[in-house]
This record gives C-alpha cells, structure tokens and sequence, in this order.
C-alpha cells in the first residue's frame, strides 16, 4: 500500500514539474542569454586591421545543442578585403592602370614628334646639324674660315643654269662665296644707312652669313621684285631639282631671323633639298633650331 502511494505521489509532483515549463515563454526556450562584455569588442573598425580576443561566446540552439562561431583570422580579414577591392574596380579604372604603365615619357613624346637631329661640331668649329653644315644668327663660323665658293655647288648651279637658259630664262649669281672681313665690312655700311636693328633684318652679322660657307649665292638683281620675274618663279618652283631651297621664304622672319629674300638660294644636295622643299618648312624649322644673336 505504501508503494502505491509514494508512486502517485511522484507522478503528481512530475505533472507539475511539467506545467512550470510549458509555462516558460517561447523565447526564453528557443535561446540562452548572451553576455557580450568590452573585452570582445573589435579594437578598430578599420576594413583589413580588426584584431579579435581570444574569448568565444557559446550559443545554444532551440534543441539545446551548442556551437561556437568561426573566429576570423584579422589576416583573413585583410586579405579577404584587398581582394574584393581589386575585383570591384572598374573596368576602365583597371585599364587605365594598365595603360599608364606603357604611357610614353614627355621626352619620348617630344622626340618622336619632332625628331631633332643631334647637333655636332667638327675640329674647325662648324656646326652640323644632320649632316648639314649650320650658319645663321644663333650658330657662326670661325673667323679664318675661308673655303671659298663649294664646287659641288657650283656645279649644281651651272646645270640649273644651262636648264634655265633652254627656256630662255637667265639666271646668274650677283653674290657668291664672302670672306669674313668683307661680311664685316659691309654689315657696316648698312648699320650706318639703316641702322642696326633694320641692318639685322636682312644683313649677317660677320661669322654668321651663310655666303663665308661658299654654299650660298645672290641671284640677279638682287631685289623683291626679282619674285615676280619668269626667273624668279622658275627659280622658286625648281631650284630644289638641283640641289637648292630658298633660304629666307616669305612669312618665317620670326624663325629664320631674316626677311624673305626670292634672290637668295643655299646649296643643300639634290636629296636633302627635296625634302626640306616637300616638308614646306625653312630650314630652322625643317632641323628644330633657334636663330638669334645672344645680345
């Protein structure tokens, strides 16, 4: 009797055990409490930098059973952070990086342009430029140098001349080689009619005239008004066929330093010529230099 007894009264004070719990709220069954205290909090929030403590936090699951959270590496963070930043840039962001590393220098961009030979001085202090042998305000020659007139210049011009003749032109030089005292000489005269400013404008100073090079020679009159002889324009349109351009064209004062003169012709080679004639530009332009006096 007292066996049946004490088994009712356990089955009664286990019914009411499992009132007290079906009593407990949904939430309070589904989870546990978390306890989340400073010293877990992330150091920084900088993207690529957080540092994590070593402590781990416990959850339970509604059917009570307990896991623990990944703990992310702070290198993981990081590198996992530089990676996705590369992937999202822009396409043209990213080509443009790309690109900039092939982007030319500014020299090289220049040089390809413009392609300025190297300039160079023989043992007599001449000046070449390309090849060519430069006279003007900014380059001059040696006092003593004297060569005369260039005989493969004059040459070119007696067969320009004997061509001319054929079509009843005659073309004749009136100024060929110059030495150095006579180029002084007469820059003098014409300081002391017009002036120097108006003399450097269509006279060299001595040690810079092309005429002390025996390369260069006045034609005819000797005038402007020699542009608008059937010589001059056949001078004008062929004289590159023998070797020449005409020195000072018109319009190029502020390159050439010299006003345009029709008459005046410089020897080049047939080669040279031809393409300082086709490329439309004087010769300082043609070579990418300066002609001024330094004072």
């Amino acid at each position: 009797m007292k066996r049946i007894i004490f088994a009712v009264s356990m089955a009664a004070l286990i019914f009411s055990g499992c009132q007290k719990i079906d009593d407990v709220p949904q939430s309070e069954a589904i989870t546990s409490e978390i306890e989340i205290s400073d010293d877990i909090l992330p150091e920084t929030t900088v993207p690529g930098t957080t540092s994590f403590p070593e402590s781990k936090t416990t959850f339970k699951t509604e059917d009570q059973t307990e896991f623990i959270p990944a703990e992310p590496a702070g290198g993981d963070i990081e590198e996992s952070f530089t990676e996705e930043t590369e992937e999202t840039l822009p396409e043209e962001t990213a080509a443009s990086a790309a690109e900039s590393e092939n982007i030319p220098g500014e020299d090289e961009n220049i040089s390809e342009v413009t392609d300025i030979p190297a300039e160079e001085t023989d043992n007599d202090g001449l000046t070449y430029f390309d090849g060519i042998l430069i006279v003007n305000k900014t380059y001059p020659l040696p006092a003593d140098y004297a060569p005369g007139i260039n005989g493969e210049a004059q040459k070119a011009f007696d067969k320009m001349q004997a061509d001319a003749a054929d079509l009843g032109l005659n073309i004749y030089i009136s100024s060929g080689f110059r030495s150095y005292d006579y180029q002084a000489g007469l820059y003098q005269r014409y300081v002391d009619r017009d002036g120097k400013a108006a003399a450097d404008r269509y006279s060299a100073r001595p040690g810079h005239s092309e005429h002390q090079t025996g390369l260069a020679f006045d034609l005819n009159t000797i005038t402007d008004e020699f542009k608008d002889t059937d010589e001059g324009k056949w001078v004008a349109a062929n004289c590159y066929k023998y070797g020449f351009i005409i020195r000072y064209p018109a319009d190029k004062e502020d390159v050439t330093g010299y006003m345009y003169e029709p008459w005046y012709i410089r020897y080049l080679g047939e080669e040279t010529a031809q393409t300082v004639y086709d490329s439309g530009l004087c010769l300082e332009e043609y070579l990418g230099i300066t002609s001024e006096y330094a004072e």
